[in-house]
């Protein structure tokens, strides 16, 4: 059988990233102290959409150094 590269699924990595993200931002918005001057939901939205950029960047580094790896 010919070899066949495999290689990893960035897609699947930067998503998992985000939503993880996501939940782990809100989380804390919504059981951690308010902030004066916004609503519960924009602080939970703002802070959950952090979260998910911060995590899914970094998932998408660690996909790549997982792939530069193989």
């Amino acid at each position: 059988m010919p070899r066949t590269n495999r290689y990893s699924n960035f897609a699947a990595f930067i998503g998992t990233g985000a939503v993880l993200g996501f939940a782990i931002g809100s989380g804390l918005a919504l059981f951690g102290d308010s902030v004066r001057g916004y609503s519960r939901g924009t602080t939970v939205a703002f802070v959950g959409l952090l979260g998910a950029c911060v995590l899914g960047m970094v998932a998408a580094v660690l996909a790549v150094l997982l792939d530069r790896r193989r």
